[in-house]
């Protein structure tokens, strides 16, 4: 046989959990032809040597709905070994949508997930109804594979208009929805994704339609999957209710599917949760008909910042006063020794020091990047230790700083998955799963692209948590499992050939950089990998060397009962 793509002499690592191996790996017509010692021709030999060959990463928790329509790679995920990107995450998704909808989609999205609303609005194409007619706008126009799940609140918006984001649906409403949703997974939605944070609205302030909706209807909707024998469900934001009223675990029983839902962390505000979370797991997994999955981030918690604009000091009175104030007025504010005394207060005094809040923890509070080239020095380094080098309080010393670069410092609160030991009895875990990268979203503050390279470099190669073998296996064939991405996700003769050649122990990300290549010129961070020379998307060099070849070979993946082929799914 011959071959369109030839691996030479690659190390093995095949997303399964078993022993890496050298071998060749021959393709044809995109999908994994033979795997051995090859000799046969081919129209090009990619010679791996000294590399690993593994699966490309799958990112399945990503809001690329809108962008995916005219940046067909989903950048910058492609340029850090993913191949797959899943969409349509809490609640939240551009179809269906009514005419003259539009606007109350991007707009959702837009103000949760700090995505610019100009650019959903004008930069999108709009012009498709159904879900069907979504996915088949993206027909042959992708660089990667896309998935992508409807969301409850586009469906209950498309059902009850108006009043979805003011009350319960009625008993013939929510049959309707279901019968949405039942469309969208026939036409290819991979699930359905539910909402639970009450703080999350859209442009207009009104709550997500899905955050109306009560639990009853959940569970109803939910329970067209278990009809339909096919599909996954995400849901945003229910950790407390999952731990105190198992809201995912009857989901997962109503539906007869597997759930993931946000998120499973170590925080140091609340040291010993993890801990309790990972029994709960283990308690409502060994029941029948139950799979719950929550999502853990392998990078640290970050939350980057600017004094601008830092919206989690408005749970105190003072600092939200002056935060809601002109950039001259906070300056002034921050410069008074007595309103700083009432600021250090009201820290000491906070009582929701949580990670919606300010915690006082100005060890866990980075600089990362100064706006001065004079306080160059200072990068990398906590407030704590900046304090004590000026021998100034800690909230002197950031203020000063703040002051000093006219609110332009950029700051990290560094609060999660920090720590070594819990991070690696969370990320070993068999019921967590690990993504969370929120790709596509909150594009001017952090770049999550590169979750599956931190957690290679760092957590597998430098802590040595886990085996290389079982750390490409999370990052590959355990979410193409639970999100039901078949012949993905393993490097295995008849699979697509999904596929990415790395130097492991080069392996590692660039540093965020702006970029304005959004529609509108808008800026959003960049962020790239190091020691991938090759991804590789259904058997076609997409990225070589950090350059993209030019190549759209991605595929749209649909649920498992819709594909009996790829090539009918692009």
């Amino acid at each position: 046989m011959s071959f369109d793509l030839l691996i030479k002499n690659g190390i093995i690592v095949d997303g399964t959990g078993e022993k890496s191996y050298k071998a060749d790996i021959g393709i044809k017509n995109g999908l994994i032809a033979e795997i051995g010692n090859l000799d046969s021709p081919a129209t090009r030999t990619l010679d791996a040597s000294g590399h690993v060959v593994s699966p490309g990463f799958i990112d399945h928790h990503t809001h690329y709905d809108g962008q995916v329509t005219f940046d067909p790679l989903c950048t910058f995920s492609c340029y850090n070994g993913v191949t797959t990107v899943v969409s349509g995450n809490c609640s939240l998704t551009l179809a269906p949508v009514r005419s003259g909808d539009e606007a109350a989609l991007a707009g959702m999205l837009a103000k949760v997930e700090a995505i610019p609303y100009d650019v959903l609005i004008n930069g999108v194409p709009w012009g498709w109804s159904t879900f069907a007619e979504y996915l088949q706008s993206l027909k042959s126009k992708l660089g990667i594979n896309f998935g992508v799940m409807v969301g409850h609140s586009a469906i209950r918006r498309w059902v009850m208009g108006e009043e979805s984001h003011e009350r319960h649906a009625t008993g013939d409403e929510i049959e309707a929805i279901k019968g949405a949703v039942r469309e969208s997974i026939e036409a290819g939605a991979l699930g359905i994704s539910f909402d639970r944070n009450p703080r999350h609205v859209g442009m207009d302030g009104r709550p997500l339609p899905g955050n109306v909706a009560d639990l009853e209807e959940l569970y109803s909707v939910a329970g067209t999957l278990k009809e339909l024998n096919t599909g996954v469900i995400q849901v945003g934001d229910p950790l407390g209710q999952e731990l105190s009223d198992g809201i995912c675990s009857i989901i997962s029983e109503k539906s007869g599917r597997p759930v993931t839902y946000l998120s499973i962390v170590q925080s140091v505000l609340e040291p010993e949760r993890w801990k309790s979370h990972l029994s709960h797991l283990e308690k409502v997994n060994s029941q029948e008909n139950i799979k719950v999955y929550p999502q853990i981030n392998p990078r640290p918690g970050l939350r980057f910042f600017q004094m601008n604009s830092a919206e989690f000091f408005n749970l105190m009175p003072t600092w939200k006063s002056i935060m809601n104030s002109k950039d001259d007025e906070k300056i002034s504010s921050f410069s008074n020794p007595s309103v700083r005394s009432q600021l250090a207060k009201e820290i000491q005094e906070n009582n929701n020091k949580t990670a919606l809040g300010f915690s006082g923890r100005w060890d866990h509070v980075v600089i990362v990047k100064p706006a001065l080239d004079s306080n160059a020095s200072l990068t990398g380094k906590t407030i704590l230790e900046i304090a004590q080098e000026q021998s100034k309080e800690p909230l002197d010393a950031f203020l000063d700083l703040s002051i000093q670069e006219e609110l332009r410092t950029w700051f990290a609160r560094n609060q999660q998955n920090n720590d070594d030991s819990a991070m690696s009895a969370i990320l070993n875990h068999p019921y967590t799963l690990i993504g969370l990268s929120d790709s596509g979203a909150h594009v001017v503050r952090e770049g999550g692209y590169g979750y599956g390279v931190y957690f290679l470099s760092h957590w597998v190669r430098s802590k040595n948590i886990m085996s290389i073998e079982e750390g490409v296996r999370q990052l590959t064939s355990v979410p193409a499992d639970i999100f039901g991405l078949s012949r993905r996700g393993r490097i295995q003769i008849g699979n697509s050939a999904d596929i990415i050649v790395f130097d492991y122990d080069k392996l590692s990300l660039n540093e965020s950089e702006e970029a304005y290549d959004l529609p509108g010129n808008a800026m959003r961070l960049k962020q790239t990998a190091n020691g991938i020379p090759y991804t590789i998307v259904n058997g076609e060099v997409l990225i070589e060397h950090g350059v993209h070849t030019g190549a759209l070979p991605g595929h749209v993946v649909k649920n498992s009962s819709c594909m009996s082929d790829d090539k009918a799914a692009r």
